[in-house]
């Protein structure tokens, strides 16, 4: 923040400066120029704003990036106060478990976007495997969805979470509880006792702890995902996770250094 008002600084000044016919200007007038006195130009004299683009321009990024700051501080501290949710063994995961990025995914079985977007995350964990990736339930497509919500965790009690979520992301089957018991079968599980874990009331508390963690952290559709600080919504390619994944390991960085 303080580079961008040394640059609005710096534009301010130049433009004064300009407005009153100098020709030259040193780094000592810029380096002893004072905030209030920008401020006081500037608010007698707004139309530097208007008449100059570049420093709109420089404003509006600066709100913008103090905004997203303000965000990821609070995405931060919600994910700090719903760690034992994200440490639950119902919770699935994947990747490194001794890592300090992680990236979760929020999806529904039927969520066009969020099957699009599987191979594409199937690819980022085979490029990004010093991750670790955690699966979040959160059925919005009605009462099939939060039935497969319901097998998928009890799949997760199973150990065969992974093998029942791959079928489920990538059949062209509709989704009932037909071929939700159908599927589990295929992927090796018991299905009597998967169907007896569905009817848990604690998979059914779990699920509504993973819905109460999305509305805290804004997440309003499928596919969402929190990476790292950062929040992306709708379908993504490897390479925009691999982007953003980059991007937190800078900052994680920055934070360590400081």
């Amino acid at each position: 923040m303080r580079s961008a008002l040394r640059h609005l600084v710096s534009l301010a000044l130049v433009l004064a400066l300009v407005a009153c016919g100098a020709k030259e200007l040193d780094s000592s007038s810029t380096d002893a120029l004072e905030p209030a006195l920008v401020k006081e130009y500037l608010l007698a004299h707004p139309e530097i704003v208007l008449d100059n683009p570049e420093v709109s321009d420089a404003i509006h990024k600066a709100h913008l990036r103090r905004e997203q700051g303000r965000a990821a501080m609070q995405r931060r501290a919600v994910l700090n106060a719903h760690s034992e949710l994200l440490e639950s063994p119902f919770t699935p995961s994947s990747g490194s478990a001794d890592t300090d990025l992680t990236v979760i995914e929020f999806f529904d079985y039927q969520c066009a976007p969020c099957r699009a977007s599987y191979p594409e995350l199937q690819q980022a964990r085979s490029n990004e495997p010093n991750v670790r990736y955690l699966y979040g339930q959160l059925p919005i497509y009605g009462s099939h969805s939060i039935m497969a919500a319901r097998a998928a965790i009890a799949a997760q009690r199973q150990g065969l979470f992974e093998v029942f979520h791959h079928t489920l992301m990538t059949t062209d089957t509709a989704l009932d509880l037909g071929m939700i018991f159908a599927s589990a079968g295929e992927a090796g599980l018991d299905v009597t006792k998967l169907q007896a874990d569905m009817r848990d009331p604690l998979v059914h508390q779990y699920l509504e702890e993973v819905r109460a963690l999305a509305e805290a952290l804004n997440v309003t559709g499928t596919p969402s995902f929190i990476v790292g600080d950062a929040k992306l919504s709708g379908g993504i390619t490897a390479a925009d996770l691999t982007l953003e994944l980059e991007r937190q390991r800078a900052r994680i960085n920055r934070a360590n250094q400081s």
